[in-house]
């Protein structure tokens, strides 16, 4: 399994980050290289969509382990092997709040696929993670 992790610390309430999660039409705004994002159904467990980006064209989703206010993970099959999971979290901490993203590859292949998009997948949550925290605040 490969996977990347950064936690910020952000001006913004864990409600102003929640509140862009949820409104995910809104994701481009803060996702470097998402084009559109699209969720058929309320933003909870089993609730599918599509992530469209410039790299890869459109990819279905499915949101799982949806913990209102706190935290979610979305699930995408890259290949028959291989699934991507992104796991979004924000806590309070003082007057703002911590936002922590992870991505994981699993499955067979999963660490060379990781060895050859890693770098792609880690900057596009650090990019990510410092947009969001200044659209939320």
């Amino acid at each position: 399994m490969w996977h990347y992790e950064r936690s910020i610390d952000a001006d913004a309430t864990p409600a102003a980050v929640w509140a862009r999660y949820t409104d995910v039409a809104t994701w481009p705004e803060w996702n470097a290289g998402m084009e559109k994002m699209t969720l058929d159904g309320p933003f909870a467990g089993g609730s599918t969509g599509v992530i469209t980006n410039a790299q890869q064209g459109p990819a279905p989703f499915t949101l799982v382990d949806v913990v209102d206010g706190v935290s979610f993970t979305t699930q995408t099959q890259i290949d028959e092997n291989v699934v991507v999971r992104s796991h979004c979290k924000v806590v309070a901490a003082g007057a703002g709040s911590t936002i922590t993203h992870r991505t994981e590859l699993d499955g067979p292949g999963s660490d060379e696929m990781g060895a050859a998009i890693g770098q792609f997948l880690s900057g596009g949550i650090d990019a990510g993670l410092d947009a969001l925290a200044k659209v939320a605040s």
